[in-house]
């Protein structure tokens, strides 16, 4: 899937959660001096979500304080609703914080306030993750559609088995002969017999 981080033909929209207005202005600082990136602030994870359902940014950086800017609970509303790469800001990393931040999805990490270095260091590693995840998510859906097709030949070729009583591996070859000959693929010609 293309974005904004990894085509650079167009700026990416960074989505900046923190109740914090100077953690807010550090990185549209930052973001502006780096360049290619925009800016949108939210204030709070809830419409942080709700901007990210409407309008998916390119990138979302969330600073993590559990009393007033659950990053962790952020990334998880998250997951199975939209791919956004989330990197998350904290004062105090612990291996707890780091264990539920990797398991609800966060791509990057920052300190709170990052230097320059720092931050182009988690863009980078956000946009490497996402084409990982983008390369993992086109493998799960040849494998699905794989399958999907294997299961639709297996039953064409019962069906044959059934109606001509020939053995499985004739009805193989009858329907590989078929797609050849016809120049359609075989799961084509096993949904044409089965409908």
């Amino acid at each position: 899937m293309k974005t904004a981080l990894n085509d650079r033909s167009r700026a990416a929209t960074v989505l900046i959660c923190s109740p914090d207005p100077v953690f807010q202005d550090h990185l549209m600082r930052l973001l502006e001096a780096i360049g290619g990136y925009r800016s949108a602030v939210s204030v709070g994870p809830a419409a942080a979500v709700q901007y990210a359902l409407e309008q998916p940014p390119d990138l979302l950086i969330c600073s993590h304080d559990p009393l007033r800017c659950d990053g962790v609970a952020l990334a998880e509303a998250l997951q199975g609703k939209v791919w956004v790469p989330v990197v998350l800001a904290a004062q105090l990393w612990t291996q707890e914080l780091v264990k539920a931040a990797i398991a609800a999805g966060v791509a990057a990490f920052l300190t709170s306030f990052p230097a320059e270095a720092e931050l182009r260091h988690a863009l980078l590693e956000a946009r490497i993750r996402l084409e990982h995840e983008d390369l993992l998510r086109n493998k799960l859906r040849d494998s699905e559609q794989r399958l999907a097709d294997r299961k639709v030949i297996e039953k064409a070729k019962g069906l044959l088995m059934e109606r001509e009583r020939i053995s499985e591996d004739a009805a193989f070859k009858l329907m590989r002969s078929q797609s050849m000959t016809r120049r359609i693929s075989m799961t084509k010609l096993a949904e044409e017999l089965l409908t």
